[in-house]
């Protein structure tokens, strides 16, 4: 039996080693409204590679306890409320096989306050609130409808290494540790990492026993 790898919160990344997971308003248009679909790309918006599976994570996943290698999600935590981000972890947990690893990342909130304290620029909380919670202006039209109705673009709850260091322990995770881009020799997480998306971010890694 082949090894299962496992991504959620995939966006558009989705190599075909993996199984991918997304659950963002505009795959889910896609996906359950297909004739939605030309306006959408007319827009901007992406398209989704059809090895995508809609999942909401929070409420588990379609697999198997105890049967997946890996599991690695990017920019998707801090998504989700406490109590949705710690069913997460718990699902994940029951997925993975024993001696699984977790890898994640997403923004990292020690980074954002000392920059915002250190800055000595007048607009420096602007910029704080701006890019961990705030929002400038609301949208209109069919993508801030769909926002409002399935989205998840706001940050809803934010980490540092020493809470998310905690949350994971309490969830059953060990060897937990912090991450740097590429620094697990698994290739098959070069499929999914990008260094953009850990510049200035926290990553995580951390075992099922």
């Amino acid at each position: 039996m082949a090894e299962q790898y496992v991504q959620f919160g995939c966006g558009t990344t989705a190599p075909k080693s993996f199984r991918n997971f997304d659950a963002g308003p505009v795959f889910w248009l896609q996906k359950y409204m297909p004739f939605l679909k030309s306006l959408l790309l007319k827009r901007g918006l992406p398209d989704y590679p059809r090895n995508i599976e809609y999942c909401d994570v929070t409420k588990g996943f379609p697999i198997a306890p105890g049967t997946v290698k890996a599991v690695y999600c990017s920019h998707v935590l801090e998504h989700m409320t406490l109590e949705e981000f710690r069913s997460t972890l718990r699902n994940t947990f029951s997925i993975l096989e024993p001696g699984g690893t977790f890898r994640l990342v997403l923004p990292d909130l020690e980074w954002y306050v000392r920059t915002y304290i250190e800055s000595p620029d007048p607009d420096a909380a602007s910029r704080f609130v701006g890019e961990v919670w705030g929002t400038a202006s609301r949208g209109t039209g069919l993508s801030e409808f769909s926002r409002a109705v399935f989205g998840r673009s706001a940050h809803l709850w934010m980490w540092d290494e020493k809470n998310i260091t905690l949350e994971l322990a309490n969830a059953g995770f060990v060897n937990i540790r912090r991450a740097r881009f590429g620094d697990n020799p698994d290739p098959h997480f070069r499929e999914v990492e990008s260094e953009g998306r850990w510049e200035n971010c926290l990553g995580m890694e951390c075992q099922h026993p």
